[in-house]
């Protein structure tokens, strides 16, 4: 009793209020090439109800805009992002506290944010050239003196280099053994078409098999391999003799590689003997390694058919800084195109990830396996500032996972943007933001024929954003449909502890036409904090929502449709037969709308708003999302109807 008398005087005298009240720690800035990120740490608010208002101007603008307020992450920390920015400019962002408890000290903070310069910097100080009919003895200086190996030239690179790799197949892994600088980075440029890195060893024509039992060929290596691909596509790697026999992955066929003997054991699809077969071989783990080195370039290479052990890469990122792989074809990796582990400001940009035969396996047999593979991964502690946009990727496990699994060094936020990539045919995951993501930007992309679209589980402290993506026949797939998994655009299910951070859902069309199939399904287990969607398109053929998590849930503003006339949505085991039903429940979707999307031709690409559509002037104004929008309300889904002001996925007045 004499605690509780106690601590009602401590009210009374205004003790509380002064444990209650906010007051300022750090307002952090960081910004990339089109966005910024905006942290702020606070003390106090042992109630968490304080909030931060957030403006910018372009320096030099005469007035602020209204941007996204702040988002609360944990106890101590608000994170919020700016779009919409232009490359090499100064922006002045205003944070305003406010605490029904009170404030403490000054309730506004101001700092400035400058985005990066958006250009590639061309070495001025030699270029060094590399050519199959070269030699490792010259100096590399003229095409007449150029070296052999493309590790030859690597290792006579400086500061200020282009290495100039004419067209060829170089069956080599490159080390890069030295940094470029700022101004003077180190280039490693294919000279035109067909300029190839290869990881493998083509087994040659006269290669001696030896037949055995059940459709199996035998033959012994000089050297390790994980990674086998025939001209048909990528062989499913099993673990013993008798699981290659029953080749359970099916087509095209599989391998057994007997580490003991160095005995490669093959078996067709087509039961054809391997002599009527091209095979290839990994020899080597990685292609281009670059550790504990900067800016450093890669462009304009075929790499290919690495790994010769569980981890095969195309480009190893490993605890570097200021990388750009741009413009490279990279196909049939064992288990990451590009890798990233630690480091900053990397940029993974206009490059083909492609997969021959994962988009065909079951997904049983590929989860967990070494084809359980990614585009573009990141791993451990990855630093702050990446980029990934522009690339394409097709049929590989997984496309892009942008989150590592620790915070940055120094750092609370990882401020990565992927944005303008094209994703199609995953058989698990397009977009697997998992792990520490904090102020992760996933917007302007487009993802068709995958299982999952968006898999964050877990993906915090948050928050996530996904905005302006286009996600289409979201369980299109083989796992969706023959192997009987659930899809959805949103997986938030994960099995892990940790909560998953707040996600901000806006703007994204979200539609699937693939045979009953739900457009949003909330699964279980997993811990989650907060959903918030606004001014989506969700259309699918089974439920347009179904949730058994027990995630918080803000939505409004969405149009919802299915082709199931039978069903509508499933929201914590009760069926609701249409919207006005589930309205019904205290504010879900109070402003939504209950129609078909009718967008313009989906299935040939124009994801565009069609006249009369209902989704035009019904969204919601989101300031620093969509303050240049047309008509009498902001439209729903990706695009603006009748307008292009959105062609690069956010207003262009915001500039």
């Amino acid at each position: 009793m004499r605690t509780v008398l106690f601590a009602a005087a401590l009210c009374a005298s205004g003790a509380c209020l002064a444990q209650n009240a906010a007051s300022w720690t750090s307002l952090d800035a960081y910004a990339n090439f089109e966005t910024a990120g905006a942290t702020a740490t606070i003390a106090g608010d042992a109630d968490r109800d304080a909030t931060i208002a957030l403006e910018m101007r372009r320096v030099g603008d005469p007035a602020f805009r209204t941007a996204h307020p702040l988002v609360r992450v944990d106890a101590t920390h608000l994170v919020g992002s700016l779009f919409a920015l232009a490359p090499n400019t100064a922006y002045e962002i205003r944070a305003t506290l406010t605490d029904p408890d009170g404030v403490t000290g000054n309730a506004v903070r101001t700092l400035t944010a400058t985005t990066r310069i958006d250009t590639l910097v061309e070495p001025s100080l030699r270029t060094l050239y590399v050519s199959p009919a070269g030699s490792d003895g010259a100096n590399g200086l003229t095409p007449g003196t150029a070296v052999q190996t493309i590790q030859r030239a690597a290792d006579l690179a400086q500061p200020g280099d282009v290495v100039r790799v004419a067209p060829g197949v170089y069956r080599e892994s490159v080390t890069v053994p030295r940094s470029g600088t700022a101004s003077q980075p180190i280039v490693f440029r294919g000279d035109g078409n067909g300029v190839v890195l290869d990881g493998s060893a083509t087994l040659p024509a006269d290669t001696a098999w030896t037949a055995l039992a059940n459709g199996v060929w035998r033959t012994t290596l000089a050297f390790d391999t994980g990674h086998v691909v025939g001209e048909q596509g990528r062989l499913y790697r099993y673990g013993s003799l008798a699981a290659l026999g029953a080749l359970a992955a099916g087509a095209p066929g599989g391998y057994w590689f007997d580490g003991a003997t160095r005995q490669l054991h093959v078996k067709f699809f087509d039961n054809q003997a391997p002599a009527a077969h091209t095979i290839h071989a990994a020899r080597f783990e990685n292609g281009f390694v670059v550790d504990g080195r900067a800016f450093v370039r890669i462009e304009n290479f075929e790499i290919r058919y690495f790994g010769a052990g569980d981890y095969g890469k195309a480009v190893y990122l490993r605890y570097a800084s200021d990388a750009i792989v741009r413009g490279n074809r990279i196909r049939d990796i064992g288990a990451a195109g590009v890798w990233v582990k630690g480091g900053d400001r990397h940029r993974i940009e206009d490059n083909a990830f492609t997969d021959t035969s994962i988009a065909g396996w079951p997904w049983d047999s590929t989860k967990g396996s070494s084809a359980e593979n990614s585009a573009v991964v990141f791993t451990d502690d990855v630093g702050r500032g990446h980029v990934i946009r522009r690339n394409t990727t097709d049929g590989g496990f997984n496309g892009i996972a942008p989150c590592g699994g620790s915070a940055p060094p120094g750092a609370f936020t990882t401020e990565v943007d992927v944005y303008r990539n094209d994703l199609r045919r995953h058989n698990d995951d397009a977009f697997e933001p998992e792990g520490w993501c904090a102020n992760v930007r996933i917007f302007d992309n487009t993802i068709r024929d995958s299982h999952m679209a968006f898999a964050v589980a877990p993906a915090a402290p948050g928050p996530t954003w996904i905005v302006r993506n286009v996600a289409w026949n979201t369980g299109n797939t083989r796992t969706s449909q023959t192997d009987g998994y659930t899809a959805s655009a949103l997986k938030i299910n994960s099995g892990y502890p940790e909560a998953v951070g707040p996600l901000l859902i806006y703007h994204n069309t979200l539609v699937t036409t693939a045979p009953a199939t739900d457009a949003l399904n909330l699964l279980n287990p997993g811990n989650a904090t907060l959903l918030r969607t606004r001014n989506n398109i969700v259309a699918g053929t089974r439920y347009v929502v179904a949730k058994v998590n027990p995630i918080a849930t803000d939505m409004n503003y969405d149009l919802l449709y299915t082709t199931d006339p039978t069903r509508f949505a499933r929201w914590m085991n009760v069926s609701y037969a249409n919207l006005a039903a589930l309205q019904a429940l205290p504010g879900l979707e109070t402003d939504g709308v209950q129609a078909p999307p009718q967008l313009v031709a989906p299935a040939a690409g124009d994801f565009r708003l069609a006249a009369g559509s209902a989704a035009i002037d019904r969204g919601a104004v989101l300031p620093g999302i969509n303050d240049g929008y047309a008509g009498a309300a902001p439209d729903l889904g990706a695009f603006e109807f009748g307008d292009t002001i959105f062609a690069n996925g956010f207003e262009s007045t915001a500039q």
